[in-house]
């Protein structure tokens, strides 16, 4: 008896040393502590029927191409972010067009709350180029500039670096409006 007791004293107490191991810090380094996570693709004909269109239909090369359609054959909305909080049960879902050629590339990542601008032009200053340049109105029109004798010359810029750049920690580049350059975000 007296063994026994002994047992589940030793057990009590390491039950309770591992309890007190998961303190509030210890228990936030959960899979969005660790920076965004990657939650997969989306159903939209699925997403489209959940909130009373008829399915989803592509209606060109584009990823905002994507629309939900009536069964009159009227074409609606179609919001990714939306698609992807309810594919994923999650209001910490979003998504990200990885090619906006591309209409398959759409994924939903899990993120944070925090939102980062891009800080183009010191990532294009750290990298050995005069400043950064944007040479139109889209998100992809960003570029790196170096400016010489013969005149600038522009480079392609990377906005998965320039983010990790600018938040100095795990992170995806997403823009919200592919046709307004200034709607880059960094999520972490």
């Amino acid at each position: 008896m007296r063994s026994i007791s002994k047992f589940l004293l030793a057990a009590l107490v390491g039950l309770a040393g591992a309890l007190a191991a998961l303190t509030p810090a210890a228990a936030a380094t959960g899979p969005q502590q660790l920076g965004p996570q990657q939650l997969g693709g989306l159903d939209l004909g699925a997403y489209c029927r959940s909130i009373g269109a008829a399915d989803a239909v592509l209606t060109g090369s584009t990823a905002y191409d994507w629309h939900c359609t009536g069964t009159d054959g009227g074409l609606g909305d179609l919001t990714f972010a939306a698609a992807c909080r309810w594919t994923y049960a999650t209001g910490d879902a979003v998504d990200r067009i990885g090619d906006f050629r591309d209409p398959a590339s759409v994924s939903c990542w899990r993120v944070t709350p925090t939102v980062v601008a891009p800080d183009f032009t010191n990532y294009c200053t750290s990298t050995g180029h005069s400043a950064a340049a944007l040479l139109g109105t889209t998100a992809y029109d960003w570029h790196c500039v170096s400016y010489n004798r013969s005149g600038p010359t522009y480079y392609d810029v990377s906005v998965p670096a320039v983010c990790a750049y600018t938040v100095g920690s795990a992170t995806i580049d997403r823009f919200s409006n592919y046709y307004d350059s200034a709607t880059w975000e960094c999520r972490v």
